[in-house]
């Protein structure tokens, strides 16, 4: 027997997400749980349990009393948050090029083989989720747990401002694709400060390419 109702709430959760994603629904909008029950044609139960989702996940601010809310970050808080990721990334590829293996290589590559793969096929979701990996198994061989978790919880910060402002949809080759071979390729040789740089040219790139798209001003103010 099926589970309709994971199904229900599963597809509920996709929909509003991609319209989030696709600035249908814009950032500073209300999820009014009703309205989009309505528009959906379903019950407020997978609504409910969708906007749940996409707050745990940092897309959604619900506030006590007030509702939910998608999130409006500025480009001063996106350009913060990559900085500081940068810094301790670069931290994790000087700690793991002296005795990173050939094993640990092939798994890096191997990674940017999927990441090259899901990009082609625009399952975006899927690609970030490689993306993530990749900078996470770095952090991860440094065998530092206190700078794995931190990389951890500013990829996921980073991941939201992606999501949000989605500005690899309309590319034909992922923009990491370089970024990452020359992070591979610097760690292999064992080359600490070239990985570094390489680390924070991805990272500037990273930024500007949000910085290409409508990212919200300062002064922004929902209505």
């Amino acid at each position: 027997m099926k589970n309709t109702r994971g199904n229900s709430e599963d597809a509920v959760y996709q929909k509003i997400k991609n319209a989030i994603r696709k600035r249908y629904i814009k950032q500073g909008s209300q999820l009014v749980e009703g309205s989009l029950a309505q528009k959906l044609s379903v019950s407020r139960t997978p609504v409910r349990s969708a906007i749940r989702r996409l707050a745990a996940e940092g897309l959604v601010n619900s506030l006590p009393n007030k509702g939910a809310f998608v999130i409006t970050p500025t480009l001063k808080e996106i350009e913060e948050t990559f900085m500081v990721r940068g810094t301790l990334e670069q931290m994790a590829v000087h700690l793991v090029a002296p005795s990173i293996t050939p094993g640990q290589v092939a798994t890096l590559q191997d990674l940017l083989t999927r990441e090259e793969n899901v990009f082609a096929e625009q399952d975006l979701d899927e690609y970030y989720i490689v993306n993530d990996t990749f900078h996470h198994k770095i952090a991860e061989f440094s065998g530092n747990s206190v700078l794995t978790s931190y990389v951890s919880t500013l990829l996921d910060r980073t991941r939201i401002f992606l999501i949000l402002f989605d500005p690899f949809s309309k590319l034909s080759i992922s923009p990491s694709l370089n970024d990452h071979q020359a992070i591979i390729t610097a760690l292999a040789d064992h080359n600490g400060q070239s990985a570094a740089h390489a680390v924070d040219q991805h990272i500037r790139n990273s930024v500007a390419d949000l910085e290409k798209v409508d990212v919200i001003p300062e002064d922004y103010l929902s209505t």
